[in-house]
């Protein structure tokens, strides 16, 4: 195993009594989930994971384009949470409690797994980094979203600045490399496949 440089460790968890942030109506004017979404260029065939699903804000956009749904969060809280979502808002999505280092999913079964603010709180990276690697098919792609530019609700109301090259670095360091990365807002889309 791999140990990482401090400036790569994990940063603190998002708080559990906060989780109403999560799909404000805010939140939702400032950042339209669909609009990150589209980006994705998720198809109808594709099985994608939204890895730190938290209250579903990513989550119900991707299951109405994609093929199967997947939302995977620590919290059995926050999952309790997106359950009640998915069903007001008429959409199939399976959900899979995980702390990414083990989980209940096929070898290569996964065309997407996405991270929206999400990585930088992974604290064992090497490892989850591995077990995503277990199950992304070889055309599957890791799709790390995080803020790189600061902004209105950055660091202590939001997700902490993070350098993208530290992302890129992580991921290499755990058999996958960037092949894009994507400016939206103040964040990174960094686009990710698993080495030959």
């Amino acid at each position: 195993m791999v140990d990482l440089p401090p400036s790569h460790k994990a940063h603190r968890r998002f708080p559990e009594i906060l989780a109403f942030t999560l799909s404000s109506p805010v939140r939702r004017l400032f950042n339209p989930p669909e609009q990150l979404v589209r980006k994705l260029e998720l198809k109808a065939t594709d099985v994608v994971i939204d890895f730190g699903c938290g209250t579903g804000f990513f989550t119900i956009p991707i299951a109405k384009l994609a093929g199967r749904t997947i939302g995977t969060d620590i919290s059995s809280s926050m999952l309790e949470k997106v359950t009640s979502y998915a069903k007001r808002s008429c959409v199939t999505v399976e959900f899979v409690r995980s702390d990414g280092t083990e989980v209940r999913l096929e070898d290569r079964s996964v065309d997407v797994i996405l991270l929206v603010h999400v990585f930088h709180e992974v604290e064992n990276r090497i490892m989850v980094l591995g077990e995503f690697s277990r199950i992304l098919r070889l055309s599957g792609r890791l799709i790390i979203v995080e803020n790189t530019h600061g902004g209105l609700f950055s660091g202590r109301f939001g997700p902490p600045i993070i350098d993208k090259m530290d992302v890129i670095q992580d991921v290499e360091r755990g058999g996958f490399a960037c092949v894009e990365t994507i400016p939206h807002r103040n964040d990174s889309i960094i686009i990710c496949q698993k080495k030959a």
